[in-house]
């Protein structure tokens, strides 16, 4: 009776796990679908005022082809790293449940793997594309800072208050946010680095 009973609390003890496995799975799920439609404002603003007022800057005509361009691309990018997030959360845990894949667990491994290089491929060459049209947007719009006016629109150094200051306020968050993102990841890096020389050190001076 008593190893009954204790196979009987550890079979709860598993299906609580599986429970709170599910539970933490959705709740992941969702907070990625909620900085994802958050992050996915800003790329679908430029597309819109790209295109709203891509007749609406005479002074240089190619500002709002940026906005749309980057806008597509990030994107298009966002959508991609909110696939490969979900692969690696959700699809990565469950892909092993079936017996197949268990006696034979190099087939989804492969599957998994390539499918998320890939994605993270194209994740890598449309960042740097997105990181050079950024810095030749940039070049075009403080190029026309001390000539635009936004009174007469019938002149060439006319473009759209609302196109010009939101494409140079996008610019420049997006900059600062890149900045930003570079020093986490040098002093990531950098750690990382450290406590690996450490461990060397440590096991050198063991052995």
């Amino acid at each position: 009776m008593e190893v009954d009973s204790n196979l009987v609390h550890d079979c709860k003890q598993e299906e609580d796990v599986e429970r709170k496995g599910r539970k933490s799975s959705e709740q992941c799920r969702n907070r990625i679908s909620k900085v994802s439609i958050i992050i996915a404002i800003i790329p679908i603003l430029q597309i819109f005022m790209g295109w709203r007022y891509s007749q609406a800057c005479p002074i240089n005509k190619l500002i709002p082809h940026y906005s749309i361009v980057a806008g597509t691309v990030a994107l298009l990018l966002v959508i991609l790293i909110s696939i490969t997030q979900l692969i690696t959360r959700v699809f990565g845990k469950t892909v092993f449940d079936d017996n197949v894949d268990r006696r034979n667990p190099n087939r989804a491994t492969m599957f998994v793997g390539c499918g998320i290089c890939s994605i993270m491929c194209i994740n890598l060459s449309l960042f740097i594309f997105l990181l050079g049209w950024s810095v030749t947007g940039l070049v075009w719009v403080i190029d026309a800072w001390y000539r635009v006016q936004y009174i007469h629109a019938e002149k060439n150094d006319y473009c759209h208050p609302i196109l010009y200051q939101f494409t140079f306020a996008i610019l420049l968050i997006t900059t600062l946010l890149k900045v930003l993102f570079f020093c986490i990841f040098c002093k990531k890096t950098c750690v990382k680095m450290a406590m690996t020389k450490r461990r060397d050190t440590i096991t050198s001076e063991d052995g």
